[in-house]
């Protein structure tokens, strides 16, 4: 194998790829990068099992081969260098990379162990989303899905494909996003799938890096369980969860008593201060006194051992006035995920949810479960 490329191309797509690199794998070719030299591209891929990305460059191949590299020490070697032309071979077992003022050897190990990574060719995708669409969907659906392995479909993000529409939906037990995007054209077939919530803030990290105009195209591939993420020259392959996501349709509330239209930022700013007292309280407890007589909305939280304080913002208010307990964290982390200044807060009792939503997008809604009062 020997080939020369681009020292900036080859550190973007190696940083892009190695990030799915664990740090302690089960198995050792794990923490290599495959390369394989073909018809004058180069391709490389890096999986952990569970995910795997695979990406096509331009090179001038003067010879076809395949080998592993140890990833991390290679990506970290590609983008330390200064920007020039690398050149590439493999002698025996060593991998040698080398460009004017620098070179480096690395042990290899044989592409026979790497194991097998999904791709398609000549398939039509299930759909096509807009990079901007899809990177929306992400950042407002996927913190709401479960970090831990307690209860696996809720470390997956619902995708429901019907007609010309796809859902985003996530959820962690004490929270819910959901994200509704209008396709260009119907899907292939009406679908419900659930990914992995990894992959896709794997995938969302492509889309930014990569930077191009394409539409991300997805594909199923049934007889393995796995879905394809294809952007520009990058696939992402990842296993699909098995299980029956929640009904969460029924917990979504059809109505209100109150409804409050307020300023993100505002409504962030309070949290913040309230916060200071909020974090040190069992739960992250606040209390939200809505008032509609004056169309302001009081955040407090007390903690015996410290003190309470609180912190008042205005917005409009329409129905009853209203008393509810949420946590601080909760609040957070989904004012922190809206990119709309114009946000509505709606709330029926203190027993039921609190529903955020964007002013100008009805294809979105949050709901954050309420704390004892």
């Amino acid at each position: 194998m020997q080939f020369t490329c681009n020292q900036d191309t080859l550190a973007k797509y190696l940083e892009i790829i190695s990030r799915v690199v664990s740090s302690k794998p089960g198995l050792p070719i794990l923490n290599n990068v495959q390369f394989e030299t073909s018809k004058g591209k180069l391709l490389m891929t890096a999986t952990d099992l569970e995910i795997g990305i695979s990406t096509w460059i331009g090179a001038d191949v003067k010879s076809e081969g395949k080998t592993t590299v140890p990833a991390k020490q290679l990506t970290e070697f590609v983008t330390s260098i200064p920007s020039d032309t690398v050149d590439a071979t493999l002698d025996n077992q060593t991998f040698n990379i080398s460009t004017t003022n620098n070179s480096a050897n690395f042990n290899t190990m044989s592409a026979e162990e790497f194991p097998s990574v999904a791709t398609v060719t000549g398939k039509k995708p299930l759909f096509k989303i807009s990079k901007e669409d899809l990177s929306k969907a992400v950042n407002r659906v996927a913190f709401a899905s479960a970090t831990d392995d307690i209860k696996p479909v809720l470390t997956g993000v619902l995708l429901e494909v019907l007609g010309e529409s796809v859902s985003f939906v996530g959820t962690d037990g004490l929270r819910l996003s959901r994200q509704i995007i209008k396709l260009d054209s119907s899907a292939e077939k009406d679908v419900n799938i659930l990914v992995p919530v990894k992959a896709l803030f794997e995938l969302a990290h492509i889309v930014s890096e990569v930077g191009d105009d394409d539409d991300v195209e997805v594909y199923l591939i049934e007889d393995r369980n796995q879905i394809l993420f294809r952007y520009s020259d990058v696939d992402l392959v990842s296993r699909l969860i098995d299980g029956q996501f929640p009904e969460y349709r029924q917990i979504i509330p059809t109505g209100y008593k109150t409804m409050c239209k307020v300023s993100r930022s505002d409504f962030l700013n309070s949290l913040k201060v309230t916060n200071i007292i909020a974090k040190s309280v069992l739960g992250n407890k606040l209390i939200l006194d809505i008032d509609p007589s004056n169309d302001k909305i009081v955040l407090s939280a007390t903690q015996t051992d410290l003190g309470s304080n609180k912190s008042t913002f205005e917005g409009k208010i329409e129905g009853d006035s209203l008393k509810i307990a949420f946590s601080s964290r909760l609040l957070a982390d989904i004012l922190n995920h809206l990119d709309s200044e114009d946000i509505s807060f709606e709330c029926c009792e203190t027993v039921k949810p609190g529903v955020f939503k964007i002013i100008d997008d009805p294809d979105f809604v949050h709901l954050v479960m309420p704390m004892m009062l």
